[in-house]
């Protein structure tokens, strides 16, 4: 089934529907107003692991399938099977089930999902075309099991062609979730709590960004282009995959090696985020200096990263100020990319709350 569009700037009818797009810069479901969603490169989170990885000399695998598992049962049971929905789900076609996810999939950019085969408490067999993670989709593909059977499970999965075949079956022993699980899923709904809380009702500068007059949604939007039939989000200007997906995994994998190590990250994360966009620099349609900066800070809020509130710019310098900033590490680094890219120089950045929550970043040539 295609997504309905809206006539009058071709967006998907669903992301209006479901989703909030907030005057301060920030976007929230309308089911679960405390899950802040955002966009961001497919690409980003496997580049952000391994360079993790690489630096804190640790293995994260581990702490990235249990979050991306509390991940789908908190957003299962907060946006899918809530209410009475959660009651019945277990007397529901598996396959009526299913589909819902695979709409939600495609909404998300997250790829593609069929149903092959099927048997109740026995072994569901999907098949998985185009997925931004298979790691991720794998683990999501778990916890949804676990959920519609009310059984512990297990996955494996091999590729077949340009495909993937993932099986899921009952543990075997029945075994329920550990502490580690348990405690992953407190930690994601910490963080989930956290990011919505940090915000406050913001007014932004008249007049930008411009919204589609029919559904809402903010025009910068319309450079995201949906291809359902691939299950991905594309951009228009540079072909680079993009996915509509929450920010508190990171957050709260982050928060759990900080502890580990005994190391604040957030240097590292700007760090990492800067050099993963210097190596995938962002498409921009306009030409000269403040036309770009200015294109970049009404994506900045159309794609929920906050809602720009100052900025200045000029030979070797630039400052910006955002209101309700997702995650300033991620927010400075992409800003210092950008500044570098048209400077052509190395930069010094930093960044420090003005207000509660309000972000000042500034980026000078070296």
């Amino acid at each position: 089934m295609g997504l309905s569009r809206c006539r009058r700037c071709g967006l998907p009818r669903d992301i209006s529907r479901r989703y909030v797009w907030r005057r301060d810069g920030t976007i929230f479901s309308r089911l679960d107003p405390t899950m802040r969603m955002v966009f961001f490169e497919a690409s980003f989170y496997p580049f952000l692991w391994s360079e993790l990885e690489n630096r804190l000399g640790v293995n994260i695998t581990e702490l990235y399938i249990r979050g991306q598992k509390a991940s789908v049962q908190d957003y299962l049971e907060r946006n899918v099977l809530y209410g009475w929905r959660r009651l019945l789900v277990r007397s529901l076609p598996f396959a009526a089930v299913i589909q819902r996810v695979v709409d939600e999939m495609a909404l998300f950019g997250f790829g593609r999902l069929r149903l092959e085969s099927y048997r109740r408490r026995r072994v569901a067999v999907v098949r998985i075309s185009n997925p931004f993670d298979i790691i991720s989709m794998a683990w999501g593909a778990k916890g949804f099991y676990e959920m519609v059977e009310g059984v512990p499970a297990e996955v494996a999965w091999f590729r077949d062609g340009e495909e993937y075949l993932l099986t899921a079956v009952p543990a075997v022993g029945g075994r329920e979730a550990g502490e580690p699980e348990r405690s992953a899923l407190r930690r994601l709904r910490e963080a989930k709590k956290e990011l919505a809380e940090a915000r406050e009702d913001i007014e932004p500068p008249k007049g930008r960004p411009a919204s589609c007059p029919s559904c809402g949604l903010p025009s910068p939007l319309t450079v995201l282009q949906w291809k359902e039939e691939e299950g991905a989000v594309y951009n228009s200007l540079n072909g680079m995959r993009y996915i509509f997906s929450t920010g508190y995994v990171l957050l709260s994998i982050i928060k759990e090696l900080e502890a580990m190590t005994g190391r604040g990250l957030e240097r590292d994360l700007m760090e990492i985020t800067r050099n993963y966009h210097l190596k995938n620099p962002p498409a921009f349609s306009a030409a000269s200096e403040g036309e770009v900066y200015r294109e970049m800070a009404d994506r900045l809020m159309a794609w929920g990263y906050g809602v720009p509130l100052e900025m200045s710019y000029g030979a070797g310098h630039l400052e910006m100020v955002l209101g309700n900033p997702f995650h300033p590490p991620r927010l400075a680094g992409y800003v210092a990319s950008v500044f570098e890219a048209l400077e052509g120089t190395e930069s010094e950045v930093s960044y420090r709350f003005t207000e509660s929550c309000v972000l000042k970043i500034e980026a000078r040539t070296v």
